[in-house]
């Protein structure tokens, strides 16, 4: 088949004219936000999974109850050196007694001395009264440290809840600022009849969702600084506890419940009714005048010694003792238990925390995946691989938030079992098992 020269300049027109035509048509109207995306992907905003440095208009020394908590522990020996160096009352009385006689021929009659009581009103009745001003006062002192502690695990848990709110603020404006373009493409979408309002009303609530929660969450008042979070909440995966046999009998050697129960049953058995109780054994010194007659000074004992026994009282001491002995050992299991659920609470938390880390390193590949489909041609593949880089860049802002909430979780736990052990130092408590 053979072209005239007529012919093929025709058809060489018509070919410019339609490959100038296409040239000048549109393409679908769209927002090349992938590209972006990708970038944004892989910086260190969103590739983090380290909480960051949390701006606090607290101060660490507005801690009321730390301060209150570490001052009267620090006290404690000296309030009870003090109580024990008090001196009981030794019995020594001085008497005296003068008398005027109304007939004044007989003059008057007067007696002055000493003396020495043993018992009741005397020597060891106060040293009983002592005994119990002491316990009284150091059970008190127990309380006070026990329920000052509890207020300064609250305060602990609110200064946690505080970084938990900083810590959302951020992140949710970070997510409504990555949603803000992707929302304007899903308009366009829509225009273009690429996609259905319930795909558009989707991204509008996320939208919604992450602007409400980030304006509420940046309202929130600072009350609390946690000091020591900042440093340890980046490296909670890698927290090993103790041994829990070991961790029980330091918080059982440490707690003020089991102490004031220790006290309790050591002294309040000592306390019982007993005959000696009213047993009255007086060693006396006196020189007496009697009116008319000479002087005399005389020396001697006066007892009075009531009629009965102490019939009972050392199976109630007995009952008294193991009944504190019982308590005590309810407590210790009672920590174990505690420990023991705080202990697994923590490991679920950090497993938790290292399945949203692996599910973010999934979403991540994913992501790079669809990244490197945006280069091939449109033809080659089925999918959408913008709408899937959209939509695995929110996916990893959700995910980066639930990991960072989940490293707070960990610190809400420790910070529970720190509160039963009251460590001296970290070491007490846990081991790192690596570096972050």
């Amino acid at each position: 088949m053979r072209f005239t020269s007529s012919a093929c300049s025709t058809a060489i027109a018509l070919l410019s004219l339609a490959c100038a035509g296409h040239a000048q048509t549109p393409p679908p109207s769209s927002l090349r936000l992938a590209k972006s995306l990708c970038t944004s992907m892989t910086g260190q905003v969103l590739a983090s999974q380290l909480v960051p440095p949390l701006a606090s208009s607290a101060r660490p020394e507005a801690s009321t109850q730390a301060n209150l908590g570490e001052r009267l522990a620090r006290q404690q020996g000296d309030f009870n050196a003090k109580l024990d160096a008090l001196k009981p009352f030794d019995g020594l009385y001085a008497t005296g007694q003068l008398d005027q006689s109304i007939d004044n021929s007989r003059g008057a009659r007067y007696a002055f001395g000493l003396e020495w009581e043993l018992y009741d009103q005397g020597r060891a009745e106060s040293r009983r009264q002592l005994d119990r001003l002491r316990l009284e006062n150091k059970a008190q002192y127990l309380q006070l440290l026990r329920d000052v502690e509890q207020r300064q695990l609250q305060e602990n848990l609110l200064a946690v809840e505080n970084m938990r709110n900083r810590l959302l603020a951020t992140l949710y404006q970070r997510e409504a600022a990555a949603i803000v373009p992707v929302l304007a493409r899903r308009k366009q979408e829509l225009a273009n009849g690429r996609i259905t309002r319930v795909e558009l009303a989707e991204i509008e609530f996320k939208a919604e969702r992450a602007s409400l929660r980030a304006r509420h969450y940046a309202g929130s008042v600072d009350v609390l600084v946690y000091p020591q979070a900042q440093e340890l909440i980046n490296r909670v995966e890698h927290i090993a506890l103790k041994p829990e046999p070991e961790l029980a009998e330091l918080a059982a050697t440490r707690s003020p419940d089991i102490q004031l129960q220790a006290l309790l049953a050591e002294s309040r058995s000592r306390f019982l009714p007993s005959v000696k109780d009213n047993t009255s054994v007086r060693l006396v010194l006196e020189r007496n005048k009697e009116f008319e007659r000479s002087p005399n000074n005389y020396a001697g004992v006066r007892v009075r010694i009531p009629i009965g026994d102490d019939k009972g009282r050392p199976e109630l001491a007995d009952a008294t003792r193991a009944l504190y002995a019982d308590q005590q050992e309810s407590l210790k299991a009672t920590l174990r238990q505690k420990l023991a659920l705080l202990a697994d609470r923590l490991r679920m938390k950090q497993n938790e925390m290292r399945v949203l880390q692996a599910e973010n390193k999934f979403i991540r590949a994913k992501a790079d995946l669809a990244c490197y489909r945006l280069d091939l041609p449109v033809s080659a593949i089925a999918a959408d691989p913008d709408r899937e880089v959209e939509e695995y860049t929110l996916r990893l802002h959700e995910l980066q938030r639930e990991i960072l909430l989940a490293r707070l979780d960990v610190l809400e736990v420790l910070t529970q079992v720190s509160a039963l052990v009251k460590p001296r130092e970290p070491a007490e408590l846990y081991s790192l098992t690596a570096t972050p």
